[in-house]
């Protein structure tokens, strides 16, 4: 616990640590959580609201943490289980706002393609103007996934973790893991098949 060693009757300074110690772990893992949320969600206000939502809850379960782990980890951990069940019950929210990454790197073919486009071809408007439309349409496929689908492959293309680290955060096997980042690829190259032309 990180309030380890205070004594139970000096309720002031029990609150008081347990202040300090929150403090310090916000301000060290604050944007970790936010860039968290809004890769998942793909939508500034939700990613606020979620995050905001998870350090309510990272607060109030500070006196759970046991030192097992990482502080970074316990609240990854956190922060993923909140995500998860946020996904369960909006199953019907629209997207409004889409993340604009450059997802040349989720198809090998996609980025031998575009290493062949010429400089002149790259930074023209319209060329821009493609490249942007045809990751807002990888992008909604990616949200289309399953969470149990979408959550392993955003944290492992985006969030560079490896399958161990995504094992871990998510109570998973590595074979579980590998599974379902292998459904995740299937699911979706069927659901860009539609717009194979356009991107």
């Amino acid at each position: 616990m990180l309030s380890n060693g205070l004594k139970r009757d000096n309720s002031e300074t029990v609150v008081e640590k347990k202040k300090k110690d929150f403090e310090l772990i916000y301000d060290q893992n604050a944007q970790m959580v936010l860039n968290l949320c809004y890769r998942m969600t793909g939508d500034e206000q939700s990613a606020r609201d979620l995050a905001q939502d998870i350090w309510l809850k990272i607060f109030q379960k500070l006196d759970t943490f046991e030192g097992k782990s990482a502080v970074s980890t316990w609240i990854y951990r956190i922060a993923l289980n909140h995500i998860y069940n946020y996904f369960k019950q909006e199953k019907r929210r629209k997207w409004h706002q889409i993340l604009e990454q450059d997802l040349r790197q989720i198809f090998t073919k996609e980025d031998h393609s575009l290493e062949q486009r010429s400089d002149s071809e790259e930074s023209g408007p319209l060329s821009k103007l493609e490249k942007k439309e045809r990751e807002k349409i990888v992008w909604r496929c990616i949200q289309k996934l399953p969470p149990k689908q979408r959550i392993p492959f955003i944290l492992f293309r985006y969030e560079s973790l490896s399958y161990q680290e995504i094992a871990t955060l998510l109570n998973l096997s590595l074979a579980a893991v590998e599974s379902r980042l292998h459904r995740a690829k299937q699911n979706l190259q069927k659901l860009l098949e539609p717009y194979l032309e356009e991107i």
